[in-house]
């Protein structure tokens, strides 16, 4: 089997793949699967002290020994018996502990380094002790834990700490045991590979055998003919003819000769066919990082044709990007591909486009190295939708905080012992109107968030039918925002002509608010804000147009996006991004459309189109909305 060079590098490569599966499980798998237990058991370990910190009232607090928060022992009762809270302590902003779940601690002064330094300066302190490590007190873990350090602050001073000791041992076990169940499937299934491999090079050499035993009876058979044709040379009409089947012989070899190149031709065809195809773009260099190959999309992605490129430095591919050095950091591929980024000038000279190019190397027997392959994709969609998430996260939470604040500040004043009898029955009446608007404005966004969740499920929108009369919908919430918004002017045109629909009442309640809303908002006071229904082919049409700041038309472009804002600025107004997605999401549910047409600086109109239908054109099984009214969305205010 050696003597064959083909099947002797073929064993080479299944027993390199043999050992190099198990390694990598060991060497990167396992020791990925580990840092990954680390990360997030840190995360929930300060997310958990995070949440200790505000569930008991530290935030904005200086904690000193005589002047405890009432009720912290009670309060923390509850944490003290949570199995896998090993230690848990409160400190003063001297270091002082105050508070622990091992009582004789209490008293005791923290004075070591990274309190001070790290804690006291306000920065979270959190590390993993594996099991017979030290903690950063000097004990000595008997499991393996997480030991995080949370200060809160009180008016830019730093006010104290709470520390929490996590129990992961379980988790690290499980983590333990998946490694191993891994590593040994590996093992497994490289030893299945490798045997199926020598099972398969074994017949191949038998193969190879049988071809030399045939090819040397061949030998044998010619010197035979040879010597037939020396010694009857009488026998010269027989010695033609055998000619004459060589040349036949060598006609149909000819012949298959040329199929053959006629296929490798068809297959080159097909590959640069492929290779036009791909959406990415592809770049081949040798050694020397010459170019010596490009298809279309990379020409394209770089502005840069091929008959230019070819044989030059890859240097020459783009003035914006300095692929030498970028490819130079990565040529070490000796465990894989390499990743980096870049990006160029877009259509107009504020846009820019982000490209992924992934690094890596012809595969060849050679050992000298041939070349490298860039991969470059087209990542700018990526990194939008990512900024938008991030920015969405920000603003959620902002918008979730700013109505829970207030609850929250308005309900300690009603309840606390200080203020409880300071204020008067109206008094007591208009916090409670407060903390139930703000209650509701809550409510809207999550529910905002849970139409959200439907659609990206793939779950329709749950719509509760029932006839009644839009004219009359739209003149109240009209109303409504003239006694609400009295620095803008409102002017609403409604058919002579009651205008009644089969619809989801709550859910078109949901989309005029909100368009009503957005004219608004992103109008200036005094600015007017015009509503019109009208009835044209079987249609009812809904616009609301205003005269604010309007859009461009790449804000257009992306204004049923989900999390876009079309003014992310500091100063831009409060949302979250969700209000004209979910709006479009109502119209299509109701069979409509929806079209928005709106210049910079001119205002915005949004025209909305509803097919003109009633009960009459139904039958049981869409049932009204009183018999659907336990599960539809409340109507908003």
């Amino acid at each position: 089997m050696l003597r064959s060079r083909l099947l002797r590098n073929l064993l080479i490569l299944s027993l390199a793949i043999a050992i190099l599966l198990p390694a990598y499980e060991y060497f990167f798998v396992h020791p990925a699967y580990k840092d990954l237990l680390t990360e997030e058991t840190e995360s929930e370990a300060v997310r958990y002290a995070s949440y200790m910190v505000r569930a008991l009232g530290l935030e904005n607090q200086l904690l000193v020994k005589d002047r405890l928060p009432a009720g912290l022992g009670k309060s923390l009762q509850p944490a003290s018996r949570d199995h896998r809270l090993i230690k848990l302590r409160i400190f003063t902003a001297q270091g002082e502990i105050i508070f622990s779940t091992k009582l004789e601690e209490i008293g005791s002064l923290n004075s070591n380094d990274y309190f001070r330094e790290i804690v006291a300066k306000g920065q979270v302190s959190s590390k993993v002790v594996r099991k017979d490590d030290k903690t950063a007190d000097g004990d000595v873990a008997k499991i393996d834990i997480v030991e995080t350090y949370v200060p809160f602050m009180a008016s830019d001073e730093f006010g104290g700490a709470i520390e929490v000791y996590y129990d992961i041992s379980d988790s690290v076990s499980r983590i333990k045991a998946l490694s191993l169940h891994s590593m040994a499937t590996t093992l497994f299934m490289s030893l299945g590979f490798l045997a199926a491999i020598f099972f398969a090079l074994t017949r191949a050499q038998m193969s190879f055998l049988q071809r030399d035993a045939a090819e040397e009876a061949l030998r044998v058979a010619n010197g035979k003919l040879e010597a037939r044709v020396a010694e009857r040379t009488r026998e010269l009409s027989d010695t033609n003819l055998k000619l004459t089947d060589q040349i036949v012989e060598r006609a149909r070899a000819q012949t298959a000769l040329g199929m053959a190149l006629e296929e490798i031709k068809a297959d080159r065809e097909k590959l640069e066919g492929i290779l036009r195809s791909v959406p990415d773009g592809v770049v081949v260099t040798d050694g020397d990082l010459n170019v010596l190959h490009m298809n279309a999309a990379a020409e394209g992605i770089l502005e840069t044709p091929l008959e230019k490129a070819l044989g030059h430095p890859i240097a020459i591919l783009s003035k914006e990007v300095d692929f030498i050095k970028k490819i130079g950091q990565r040529l070490d591929l000796t465990y894989g591909p390499q990743f980096f980024d870049f990006e160029l000038s877009g259509d107009s000279s504020l846009s820019r486009r982000a490209y992924q190019t992934r690094v890596s190397q012809f595969i060849s027997d050679s050992n000298d190295f041939p070349g490298i392959v860039l991969l470059i994709r087209d990542v700018t969609r990526e990194r939008e939708i990512e900024h938008m998430k991030s920015a969405f996260l920000g603003m959620a939470a902002h918008e979730l905080n700013t109505p829970l604040t207030t609850i929250i500040g308005y309900t300690e004043l009603l309840t606390a012992k200080e203020t409880a009898g300071t204020f008067n029955e109206q008094q007591q009446k208009d916090f409670l109107l407060l903390v139930h608007n703000k209650a509701l404005a809550l409510g809207g966004l999550i529910d905002d968030l849970l139409d959200i969740s439907r659609v990206e499920s793939g779950r329709p929108l749950d719509l509760c039918r029932q006839d009644f009369l839009l004219s009359s919908m739209i003149r109240e919430i009209v109303v409504s925002y003239r006694n609400e918004c009295r620095c803008h002017q409102f002017e609403v045109a409604l058919p002579d002509e009651a205008a009644s629909l089969w619809a989801d009442p709550s859910r078109l309640e949901q989309v005029v608010d909100h368009l009503i809303r957005n004219a608004v908002k992103y109008s200036p006071e005094g600015g007017r804000v015009r509503v019109t229904l009208t009835v044209h082919d079987g249609e009812y049409e809904i616009s609301v147009e205003d005269e604010g700041i309007g859009m461009s038309e790449e804000q257009l472009a992306h204004i049923f996006d989900r999390f876009y804002r079309a003014d992310s600025s500091d100063t831009a107004v409060q949302g979250v991004g969700l209000g004209m997605s979910i709006v479009r999401n109502i119209v299509l549910a109701h069979q409509g459309e929806i079209h928005v047409d709106s210049q910079p600086g001119s205002g915005t109109r949004v025209c909305i189109t509803l097919p003109m239908t009633s009960s009459a054109g139904h039958d049981e099984n869409d049932q009204p909305f009183a018999a659907n009214s336990g599960g539809c969305r409340s109507m908003l205010s």
